[in-house]
């Protein structure tokens, strides 16, 4: 049994550990918020010339298919920004993607609180991300 002088640290280390894996998931999805904007950006204006296959496989060095759940991830996200607070892996994101998009096109108020803007997104306790530097889909309707 842990004497209660040895239980204390091995808590507050714990606690740590905790917080370290919620800072790496933020990491993580603001990481691919941003891979999913790029390759929108890159697919929608044609930066790269050929077949859209070719160009992930030889330019990106991705599969279409990886590139477009990036690409989906940032539709999803970058409407609603809040999720990217929210704690929720990338792969449950994208599997309960579109019951996510259902419930928020239902429920005004909560699309509403999901869409408003993040004045920031704190990562960890020296890591913060402000307003304005996180892509969202406004103004990135297709054609303009």
């Amino acid at each position: 049994m842990l004497q209660p002088r040895v239980l204390k640290p091995s808590v507050v280390l714990c606690f740590r550990l905790l917080a370290s894996a919620v800072a790496c998931l933020k990491v993580q999805l603001l990481t691919y918020l941003e891979r999913g904007s790029l390759y929108r950006y890159i697919k929608e204006r044609s930066a790269y010339p050929g077949n859209w296959m070719d160009v992930c496989r030889q330019h990106l060095g991705i599969t279409p298919k990886t590139v477009n759940r990036y690409i989906q991830f940032f539709e999803l996200v970058g409407t609603y920004l809040h999720l990217i607070i929210c704690e929720i892996p990338f792969e449950t994101i994208m599997f309960c993607r579109n019951e996510i998009r259902d419930v928020l096109k239902r429920d005004n108020d909560l699309a509403a609180s999901f869409t408003a803007p993040l004045p920031e997104v704190q990562i960890g306790d020296n890591i913060c991300f402000r307003e304005g530097c996180l892509p969202t889909n406004e103004g990135m309707a297709a054609g303009a």
